[in-house]
């Protein structure tokens, strides 16, 4: 008999979640979710199951007191299913740091951040990825959003226990309608689309707004971090435009029919930016939008075997203003054909090596 899963969710703003959540139905497990909202940020919330919010906060309260307020919430959730016969789905370090304290029963472990990168401390840094390939070495099944996760902690020889699971769209969008729009390459449009925080995207914005008039910059999403620095530029130059929250995936086919381009270019000096592979890569491909990316990441590199867009330095501004400068409709053209040759169902969030590696080792 299949157990029930219960998930525990890190932020109950990432669709990535949902989508995972939404899977496991789709192959008949009954499922239950917990999860911890992020204060500033108002969730798109499912359709079709609820989430039981434990408990809210802001992006900014410090790791030891995340962990905290988790440790408070969790503690009623594992005495509900002690006698049960249910199997835990645990997203990111944080939610499986408190919840490997509180219980002992079989899980599976999901990582799609390396989140202990982003501490200065190196001590702590490295006591945190120990701990966290011990969360990997025990679980039943851990997944990764991104292969440059696992070279990050094994190099090319990794457990058999890891499944990938990149973070592709979510299959309502197959019902959507999507027209692109024709490419003027004397008024270009660049977007960024998702969470707004890092210095290269602040960069680039106000590189090519302040001097490349003629051109747009669209923003769709939330500012996460660098708020003063990407309001300024909102207010400065009057071909910024900012459109605020979307719904994933609703919202998507409208969004990439208003941009040319899509910038995913994330600060390279952390280490999680390197090895990550966001859920940009596969929304480009899938609505013919060439992407801009950093330099030196896993995703430049599968951006560079899959041909579909750019990588740039975007912290260096004359690089920038060259690469802006340098681009042809041709050059543009090439990369959306690219992006067409992919099989659009390749991009599409199904995980059947997940769920066939899991009814076996569940003997189902």
């Amino acid at each position: 008999m299949k157990p029930k899963i219960i998930f525990i969710i890190n932020s109950i703003q990432q669709q990535r979640c949902i989508k995972r959540i939404e899977e496991f139905i789709a192959h008949g497990y009954e499922v239950e979710a917990y999860g911890f909202s992020r204060a500033a940020v108002i969730p798109t919330l499912p359709e079709n199951f609820k989430i039981e919010v434990l408990a809210s906060f802001d992006n900014n309260v410090s790791y030891f007191k995340r962990l905290m307020i988790m440790y408070r919430a969790l503690k009623p959730v594992f005495k509900k299913y002690k006698h049960q016969n249910v199997l835990y789905y645990y997203f990111l370090l944080d939610v499986a740091l408190v919840c490997r304290l509180l219980c002992r029963k079989p899980y599976i472990y999901e990582e799609s951040d390396l989140m202990q990168t982003y501490i200065p401390s190196s001590v702590i840094r490295g006591t945190l990825n120990y701990i966290d390939k011990r969360i990997i070495r025990h679980s039943l099944v851990t997944t990764m959003t991104s292969e440059g996760f696992a070279q990050f902690h094994y190099g090319n020889h990794y457990p058999d226990n890891i499944v990938f699971v990149p973070n592709k769209l979510n299959s309502k969008v197959l019902q959507l309608t999507y027209k692109p729009s024709e490419l003027d390459i004397d008024h270009l449009r660049i977007g960024f689309v998702g969470g707004a925080r890092y210095h290269t995207v602040v960069n680039f914005a106000r590189t090519y707004a302040e001097h490349f008039p003629q051109h747009e910059f669209h923003f769709y999403g939330t500012i996460l971090d660098q708020k003063q620095e990407f309001e300024q530029i909102i207010d400065t130059y009057p071909n910024v435009f900012y459109h605020g929250k979307f719904s994933n995936p609703a919202d998507l086919p409208s969004i990439y029919q208003n941009i040319d381009l899509v910038l995913a270019t994330y600060d390279t000096h952390f280490e999680n930016v390197r090895y990550a592979e966001p859920n940009k890569l596969y929304e480009a491909a899938y609505f013919n939008t060439p992407i801009i990316v950093s330099a030196g990441t896993y995703l430049a590199l599968k951006v560079a075997q899959w041909g579909i867009g750019y990588e740039i330095d975007a912290l260096n501004s004359e690089q920038i203003i060259l690469f802006i400068q340098n681009l042809t409709s041709e050059s543009i053209r090439q990369r959306i054909s690219f992006c067409s040759t992919i099989d659009r169902h390749m991009l599409i969030n199904e995980n059947p090596l997940l769920f066939e590696k899991l009814n076996s080792l569940l003997c189902i």
